[in-house]
């Protein structure tokens, strides 16, 4: 019975698994939750502010393609000169 007690204090003195992030080529020690946040979002999407990762938004581009902006008329509808058929 005393085998039994022994094996259950050393169980429970089992330490808890450290979960570690590297981020611009630093490991730093972060929950579960932020660790699959973080590989869910990819790792180089993250920058380090102190010892914390923070989350950089990427910077949308709104630029318009010029050829696209000028380009009026349908490519797949036939122009005035076409004759319909039957």
């Amino acid at each position: 019975m005393q085998e039994l007690f022994k094996a259950l204090e050393i169980q429970k003195s089992n330490k808890i698994k450290k979960h570690f992030v590297k981020i611009q080529g630093k490991e730093v020690e972060v929950s579960l939750e932020e660790k699959l946040e973080i590989i869910r979002n990819g790792e180089s999407n993250y920058i380090l502010e102190g010892k914390k990762p923070v989350k950089v938004e990427p910077k949308i581009d709104m630029n318009v393609f010029p050829e696209i902006e000028n380009f009026t008329s349908d490519p797949y509808w036939p122009t005035e000169s076409f004759i319909w058929k039957k």
